[in-house]
């Protein structure tokens, strides 16, 4: 899940620099346009009325620094943690929101003290009042557990420079706003792996949330998690365009087993494809397997055909912002993006086998592979989408020897080698990532 609005940061990062440089007379450049958070320097200052605060744009009028510190980093926390979080949705949606609510659990039970509350289901236009309610209640730390919120949190941490803020999945940061993420990538390859043994028919089907980079990438690491145990399988993806539905996603898991899917991947926020894919059996009479995403205990709405669930750990992550806000060594400025660890209890994300199903052979196999996630730096992330690697349309999109950056996961909306869809008359025709994907294409 998580980004939910589709901004081209290149593209605004690149009028905002256009404009600081050329002043307010050029077309697009509003001196009055909220500035907060793009990148500046001695060469690329901000806009009048915005200073150039560790090297991103805040308003002039609020201080870089406070007395737990400087733009640098070392913010202090002013009192005991007391933390507002804002939910997307509701907690018992048992996938992104209870994740979200699970670590804040972990949180309270690991720093004794922390004052915590919430508000579920919130919308982001209501987020900036709800996030002025929490400062009301005297809250010091907001965390915003969606991209969703990635406007409202910018604007008033501008507006709040004593109050410190968290973003999930923003990557966007600032003198007293940071951003966290786990590479859920990495799981949702191995995920691809325990399916690729799993499908007799070859097809796999993922029903699809939102066309955004995040979701691209997962699915492309999937497909060639897939791929490398099952060179001839291909994914199915249709697109819900919601982060939940429950009436498309019944239809969809229908659907894409209609098609040939035997082996159905959630990847929306709540269980029900996971609930449907029991009722359904393919054309030879075969169980339709599926795998679960968000928690990792979500294969126990479907224990009998669900192959695995890749899940999030909120928790240590969290706890580690916290508790460096608490030491006054907290640096919000690089944004946080975790990948897998060989330690599940601190991994950010990891893979649940339901051991009743999925062989031991399968099993040691991609248990196998996780230190090699785990080293530490790019060798590590880097390991799903190892050179080379092609889209659908046959073009090489890393060269043997190159690697990709961040940047490159971050914007990636188009798909690798083996993503399909189907045309009106039902032929098996590569998939095209929908126009609404910001990003390179």
């Amino acid at each position: 899940m998580a980004v939910r609005i589709a901004v081209s940061f290149r593209t605004a990062f690149a009028l905002a620099t256009a404009c600081a440089r050329v002043g307010a007379a050029v077309a697009g450049c509003k001196p009055d346009a909220d500035w907060t958070g793009y990148p500046c320097d001695a060469t690329a200052p901000c806009m009048s009325g915005w200073q150039c605060a560790g090297k991103v744009c805040v308003p002039a009028s609020s201080p870089a620094t406070d007395s737990g510190g400087d733009a640098k980093g070392g913010r202090g926390l002013k009192g005991p943690p007391r933390i507002g979080y804002l939910y997307v949705g509701p907690v018992g949606d048992h996938g992104w929101t209870k994740a979200h609510d699970d670590g804040r659990k972990y949180l309270e039970a690991a720093m004794p003290g922390t004052f915590t509350e919430t508000a579920p289901s919130t919308p982001a236009a209501d987020a900036a009042a709800k996030i002025d309610e929490f400062v009301a209640n005297g809250d010091n730390v907001i965390i915003g557990t969606s991209y969703d919120f990635l406007l409202a949190v910018q604007n008033r941490a501008a507006n709040y420079p004593d109050v410190n803020f968290l973003i999930c999945s923003g990557f966007i940061t600032s003198p007293n706003m940071g951003s966290y993420f786990g590479r859920m990538y990495q799981v949702k390859w191995l995920a691809g792996k325990v399916a690729g043994h799993a499908t007799k028919t070859g097809r796999i089907g993922v029903v699809a949330p939102v066309p955004i980079a995040e979701v691209v990438r997962h699915i492309n690491a999937f497909t060639r998690g897939v791929r490398s145990v099952n060179a001839s399988a291909v994914v199915d993806v249709i697109w819900i365009h919601n982060w939940f539905d429950v009436e498309k996603e019944p239809k969809t898991t229908r659907d894409l087993v209609t098609r040939g899917a035997d082996v159905i991947v959630a990847m929306t926020d709540t269980t029900i494809p996971l609930e449907t894919s029991t009722t359904l059996k393919t054309q030879a009479g075969d169980p339709v397997w599926s795998i679960g995403y968000d928690n990792l205990d979500s294969c126990q709405f479907a224990p009998d055909t669900c192959l695995a669930s890749a899940g999030w750990n909120w928790g240590p992550l969290v706890v580690a912002q916290v508790r460096a806000m608490v030491d006054g060594t907290w640096d919000p400025l690089p944004y946080v993006w975790e990948q897998v660890k060989a330690d599940p209890q601190q991994s950010p994300a990891y893979l649940a086998i339901n051991e009743k199903l999925v062989p031991a052979t399968v099993r040691v196999q991609v248990e196998e592979l996780i230190p090699q996630l785990a080293k530490p730096g790019i060798e590590g992330q880097q390991v799903p989408f190892q050179a080379p690697v092609r889209d659908n349309a046959g073009k090489e999109r890393l060269a043997s020897g190159s690697r990709f950056d961040d940047q490159d996961l971050l914007r990636m909306c188009w798909f690798v080698d083996g993503v399909v869809d189907a045309d009106a008359s039902g032929k098996t025709v590569p998939a095209v990532v929908p126009s609404a994907c910001v990003g390179d294409r």
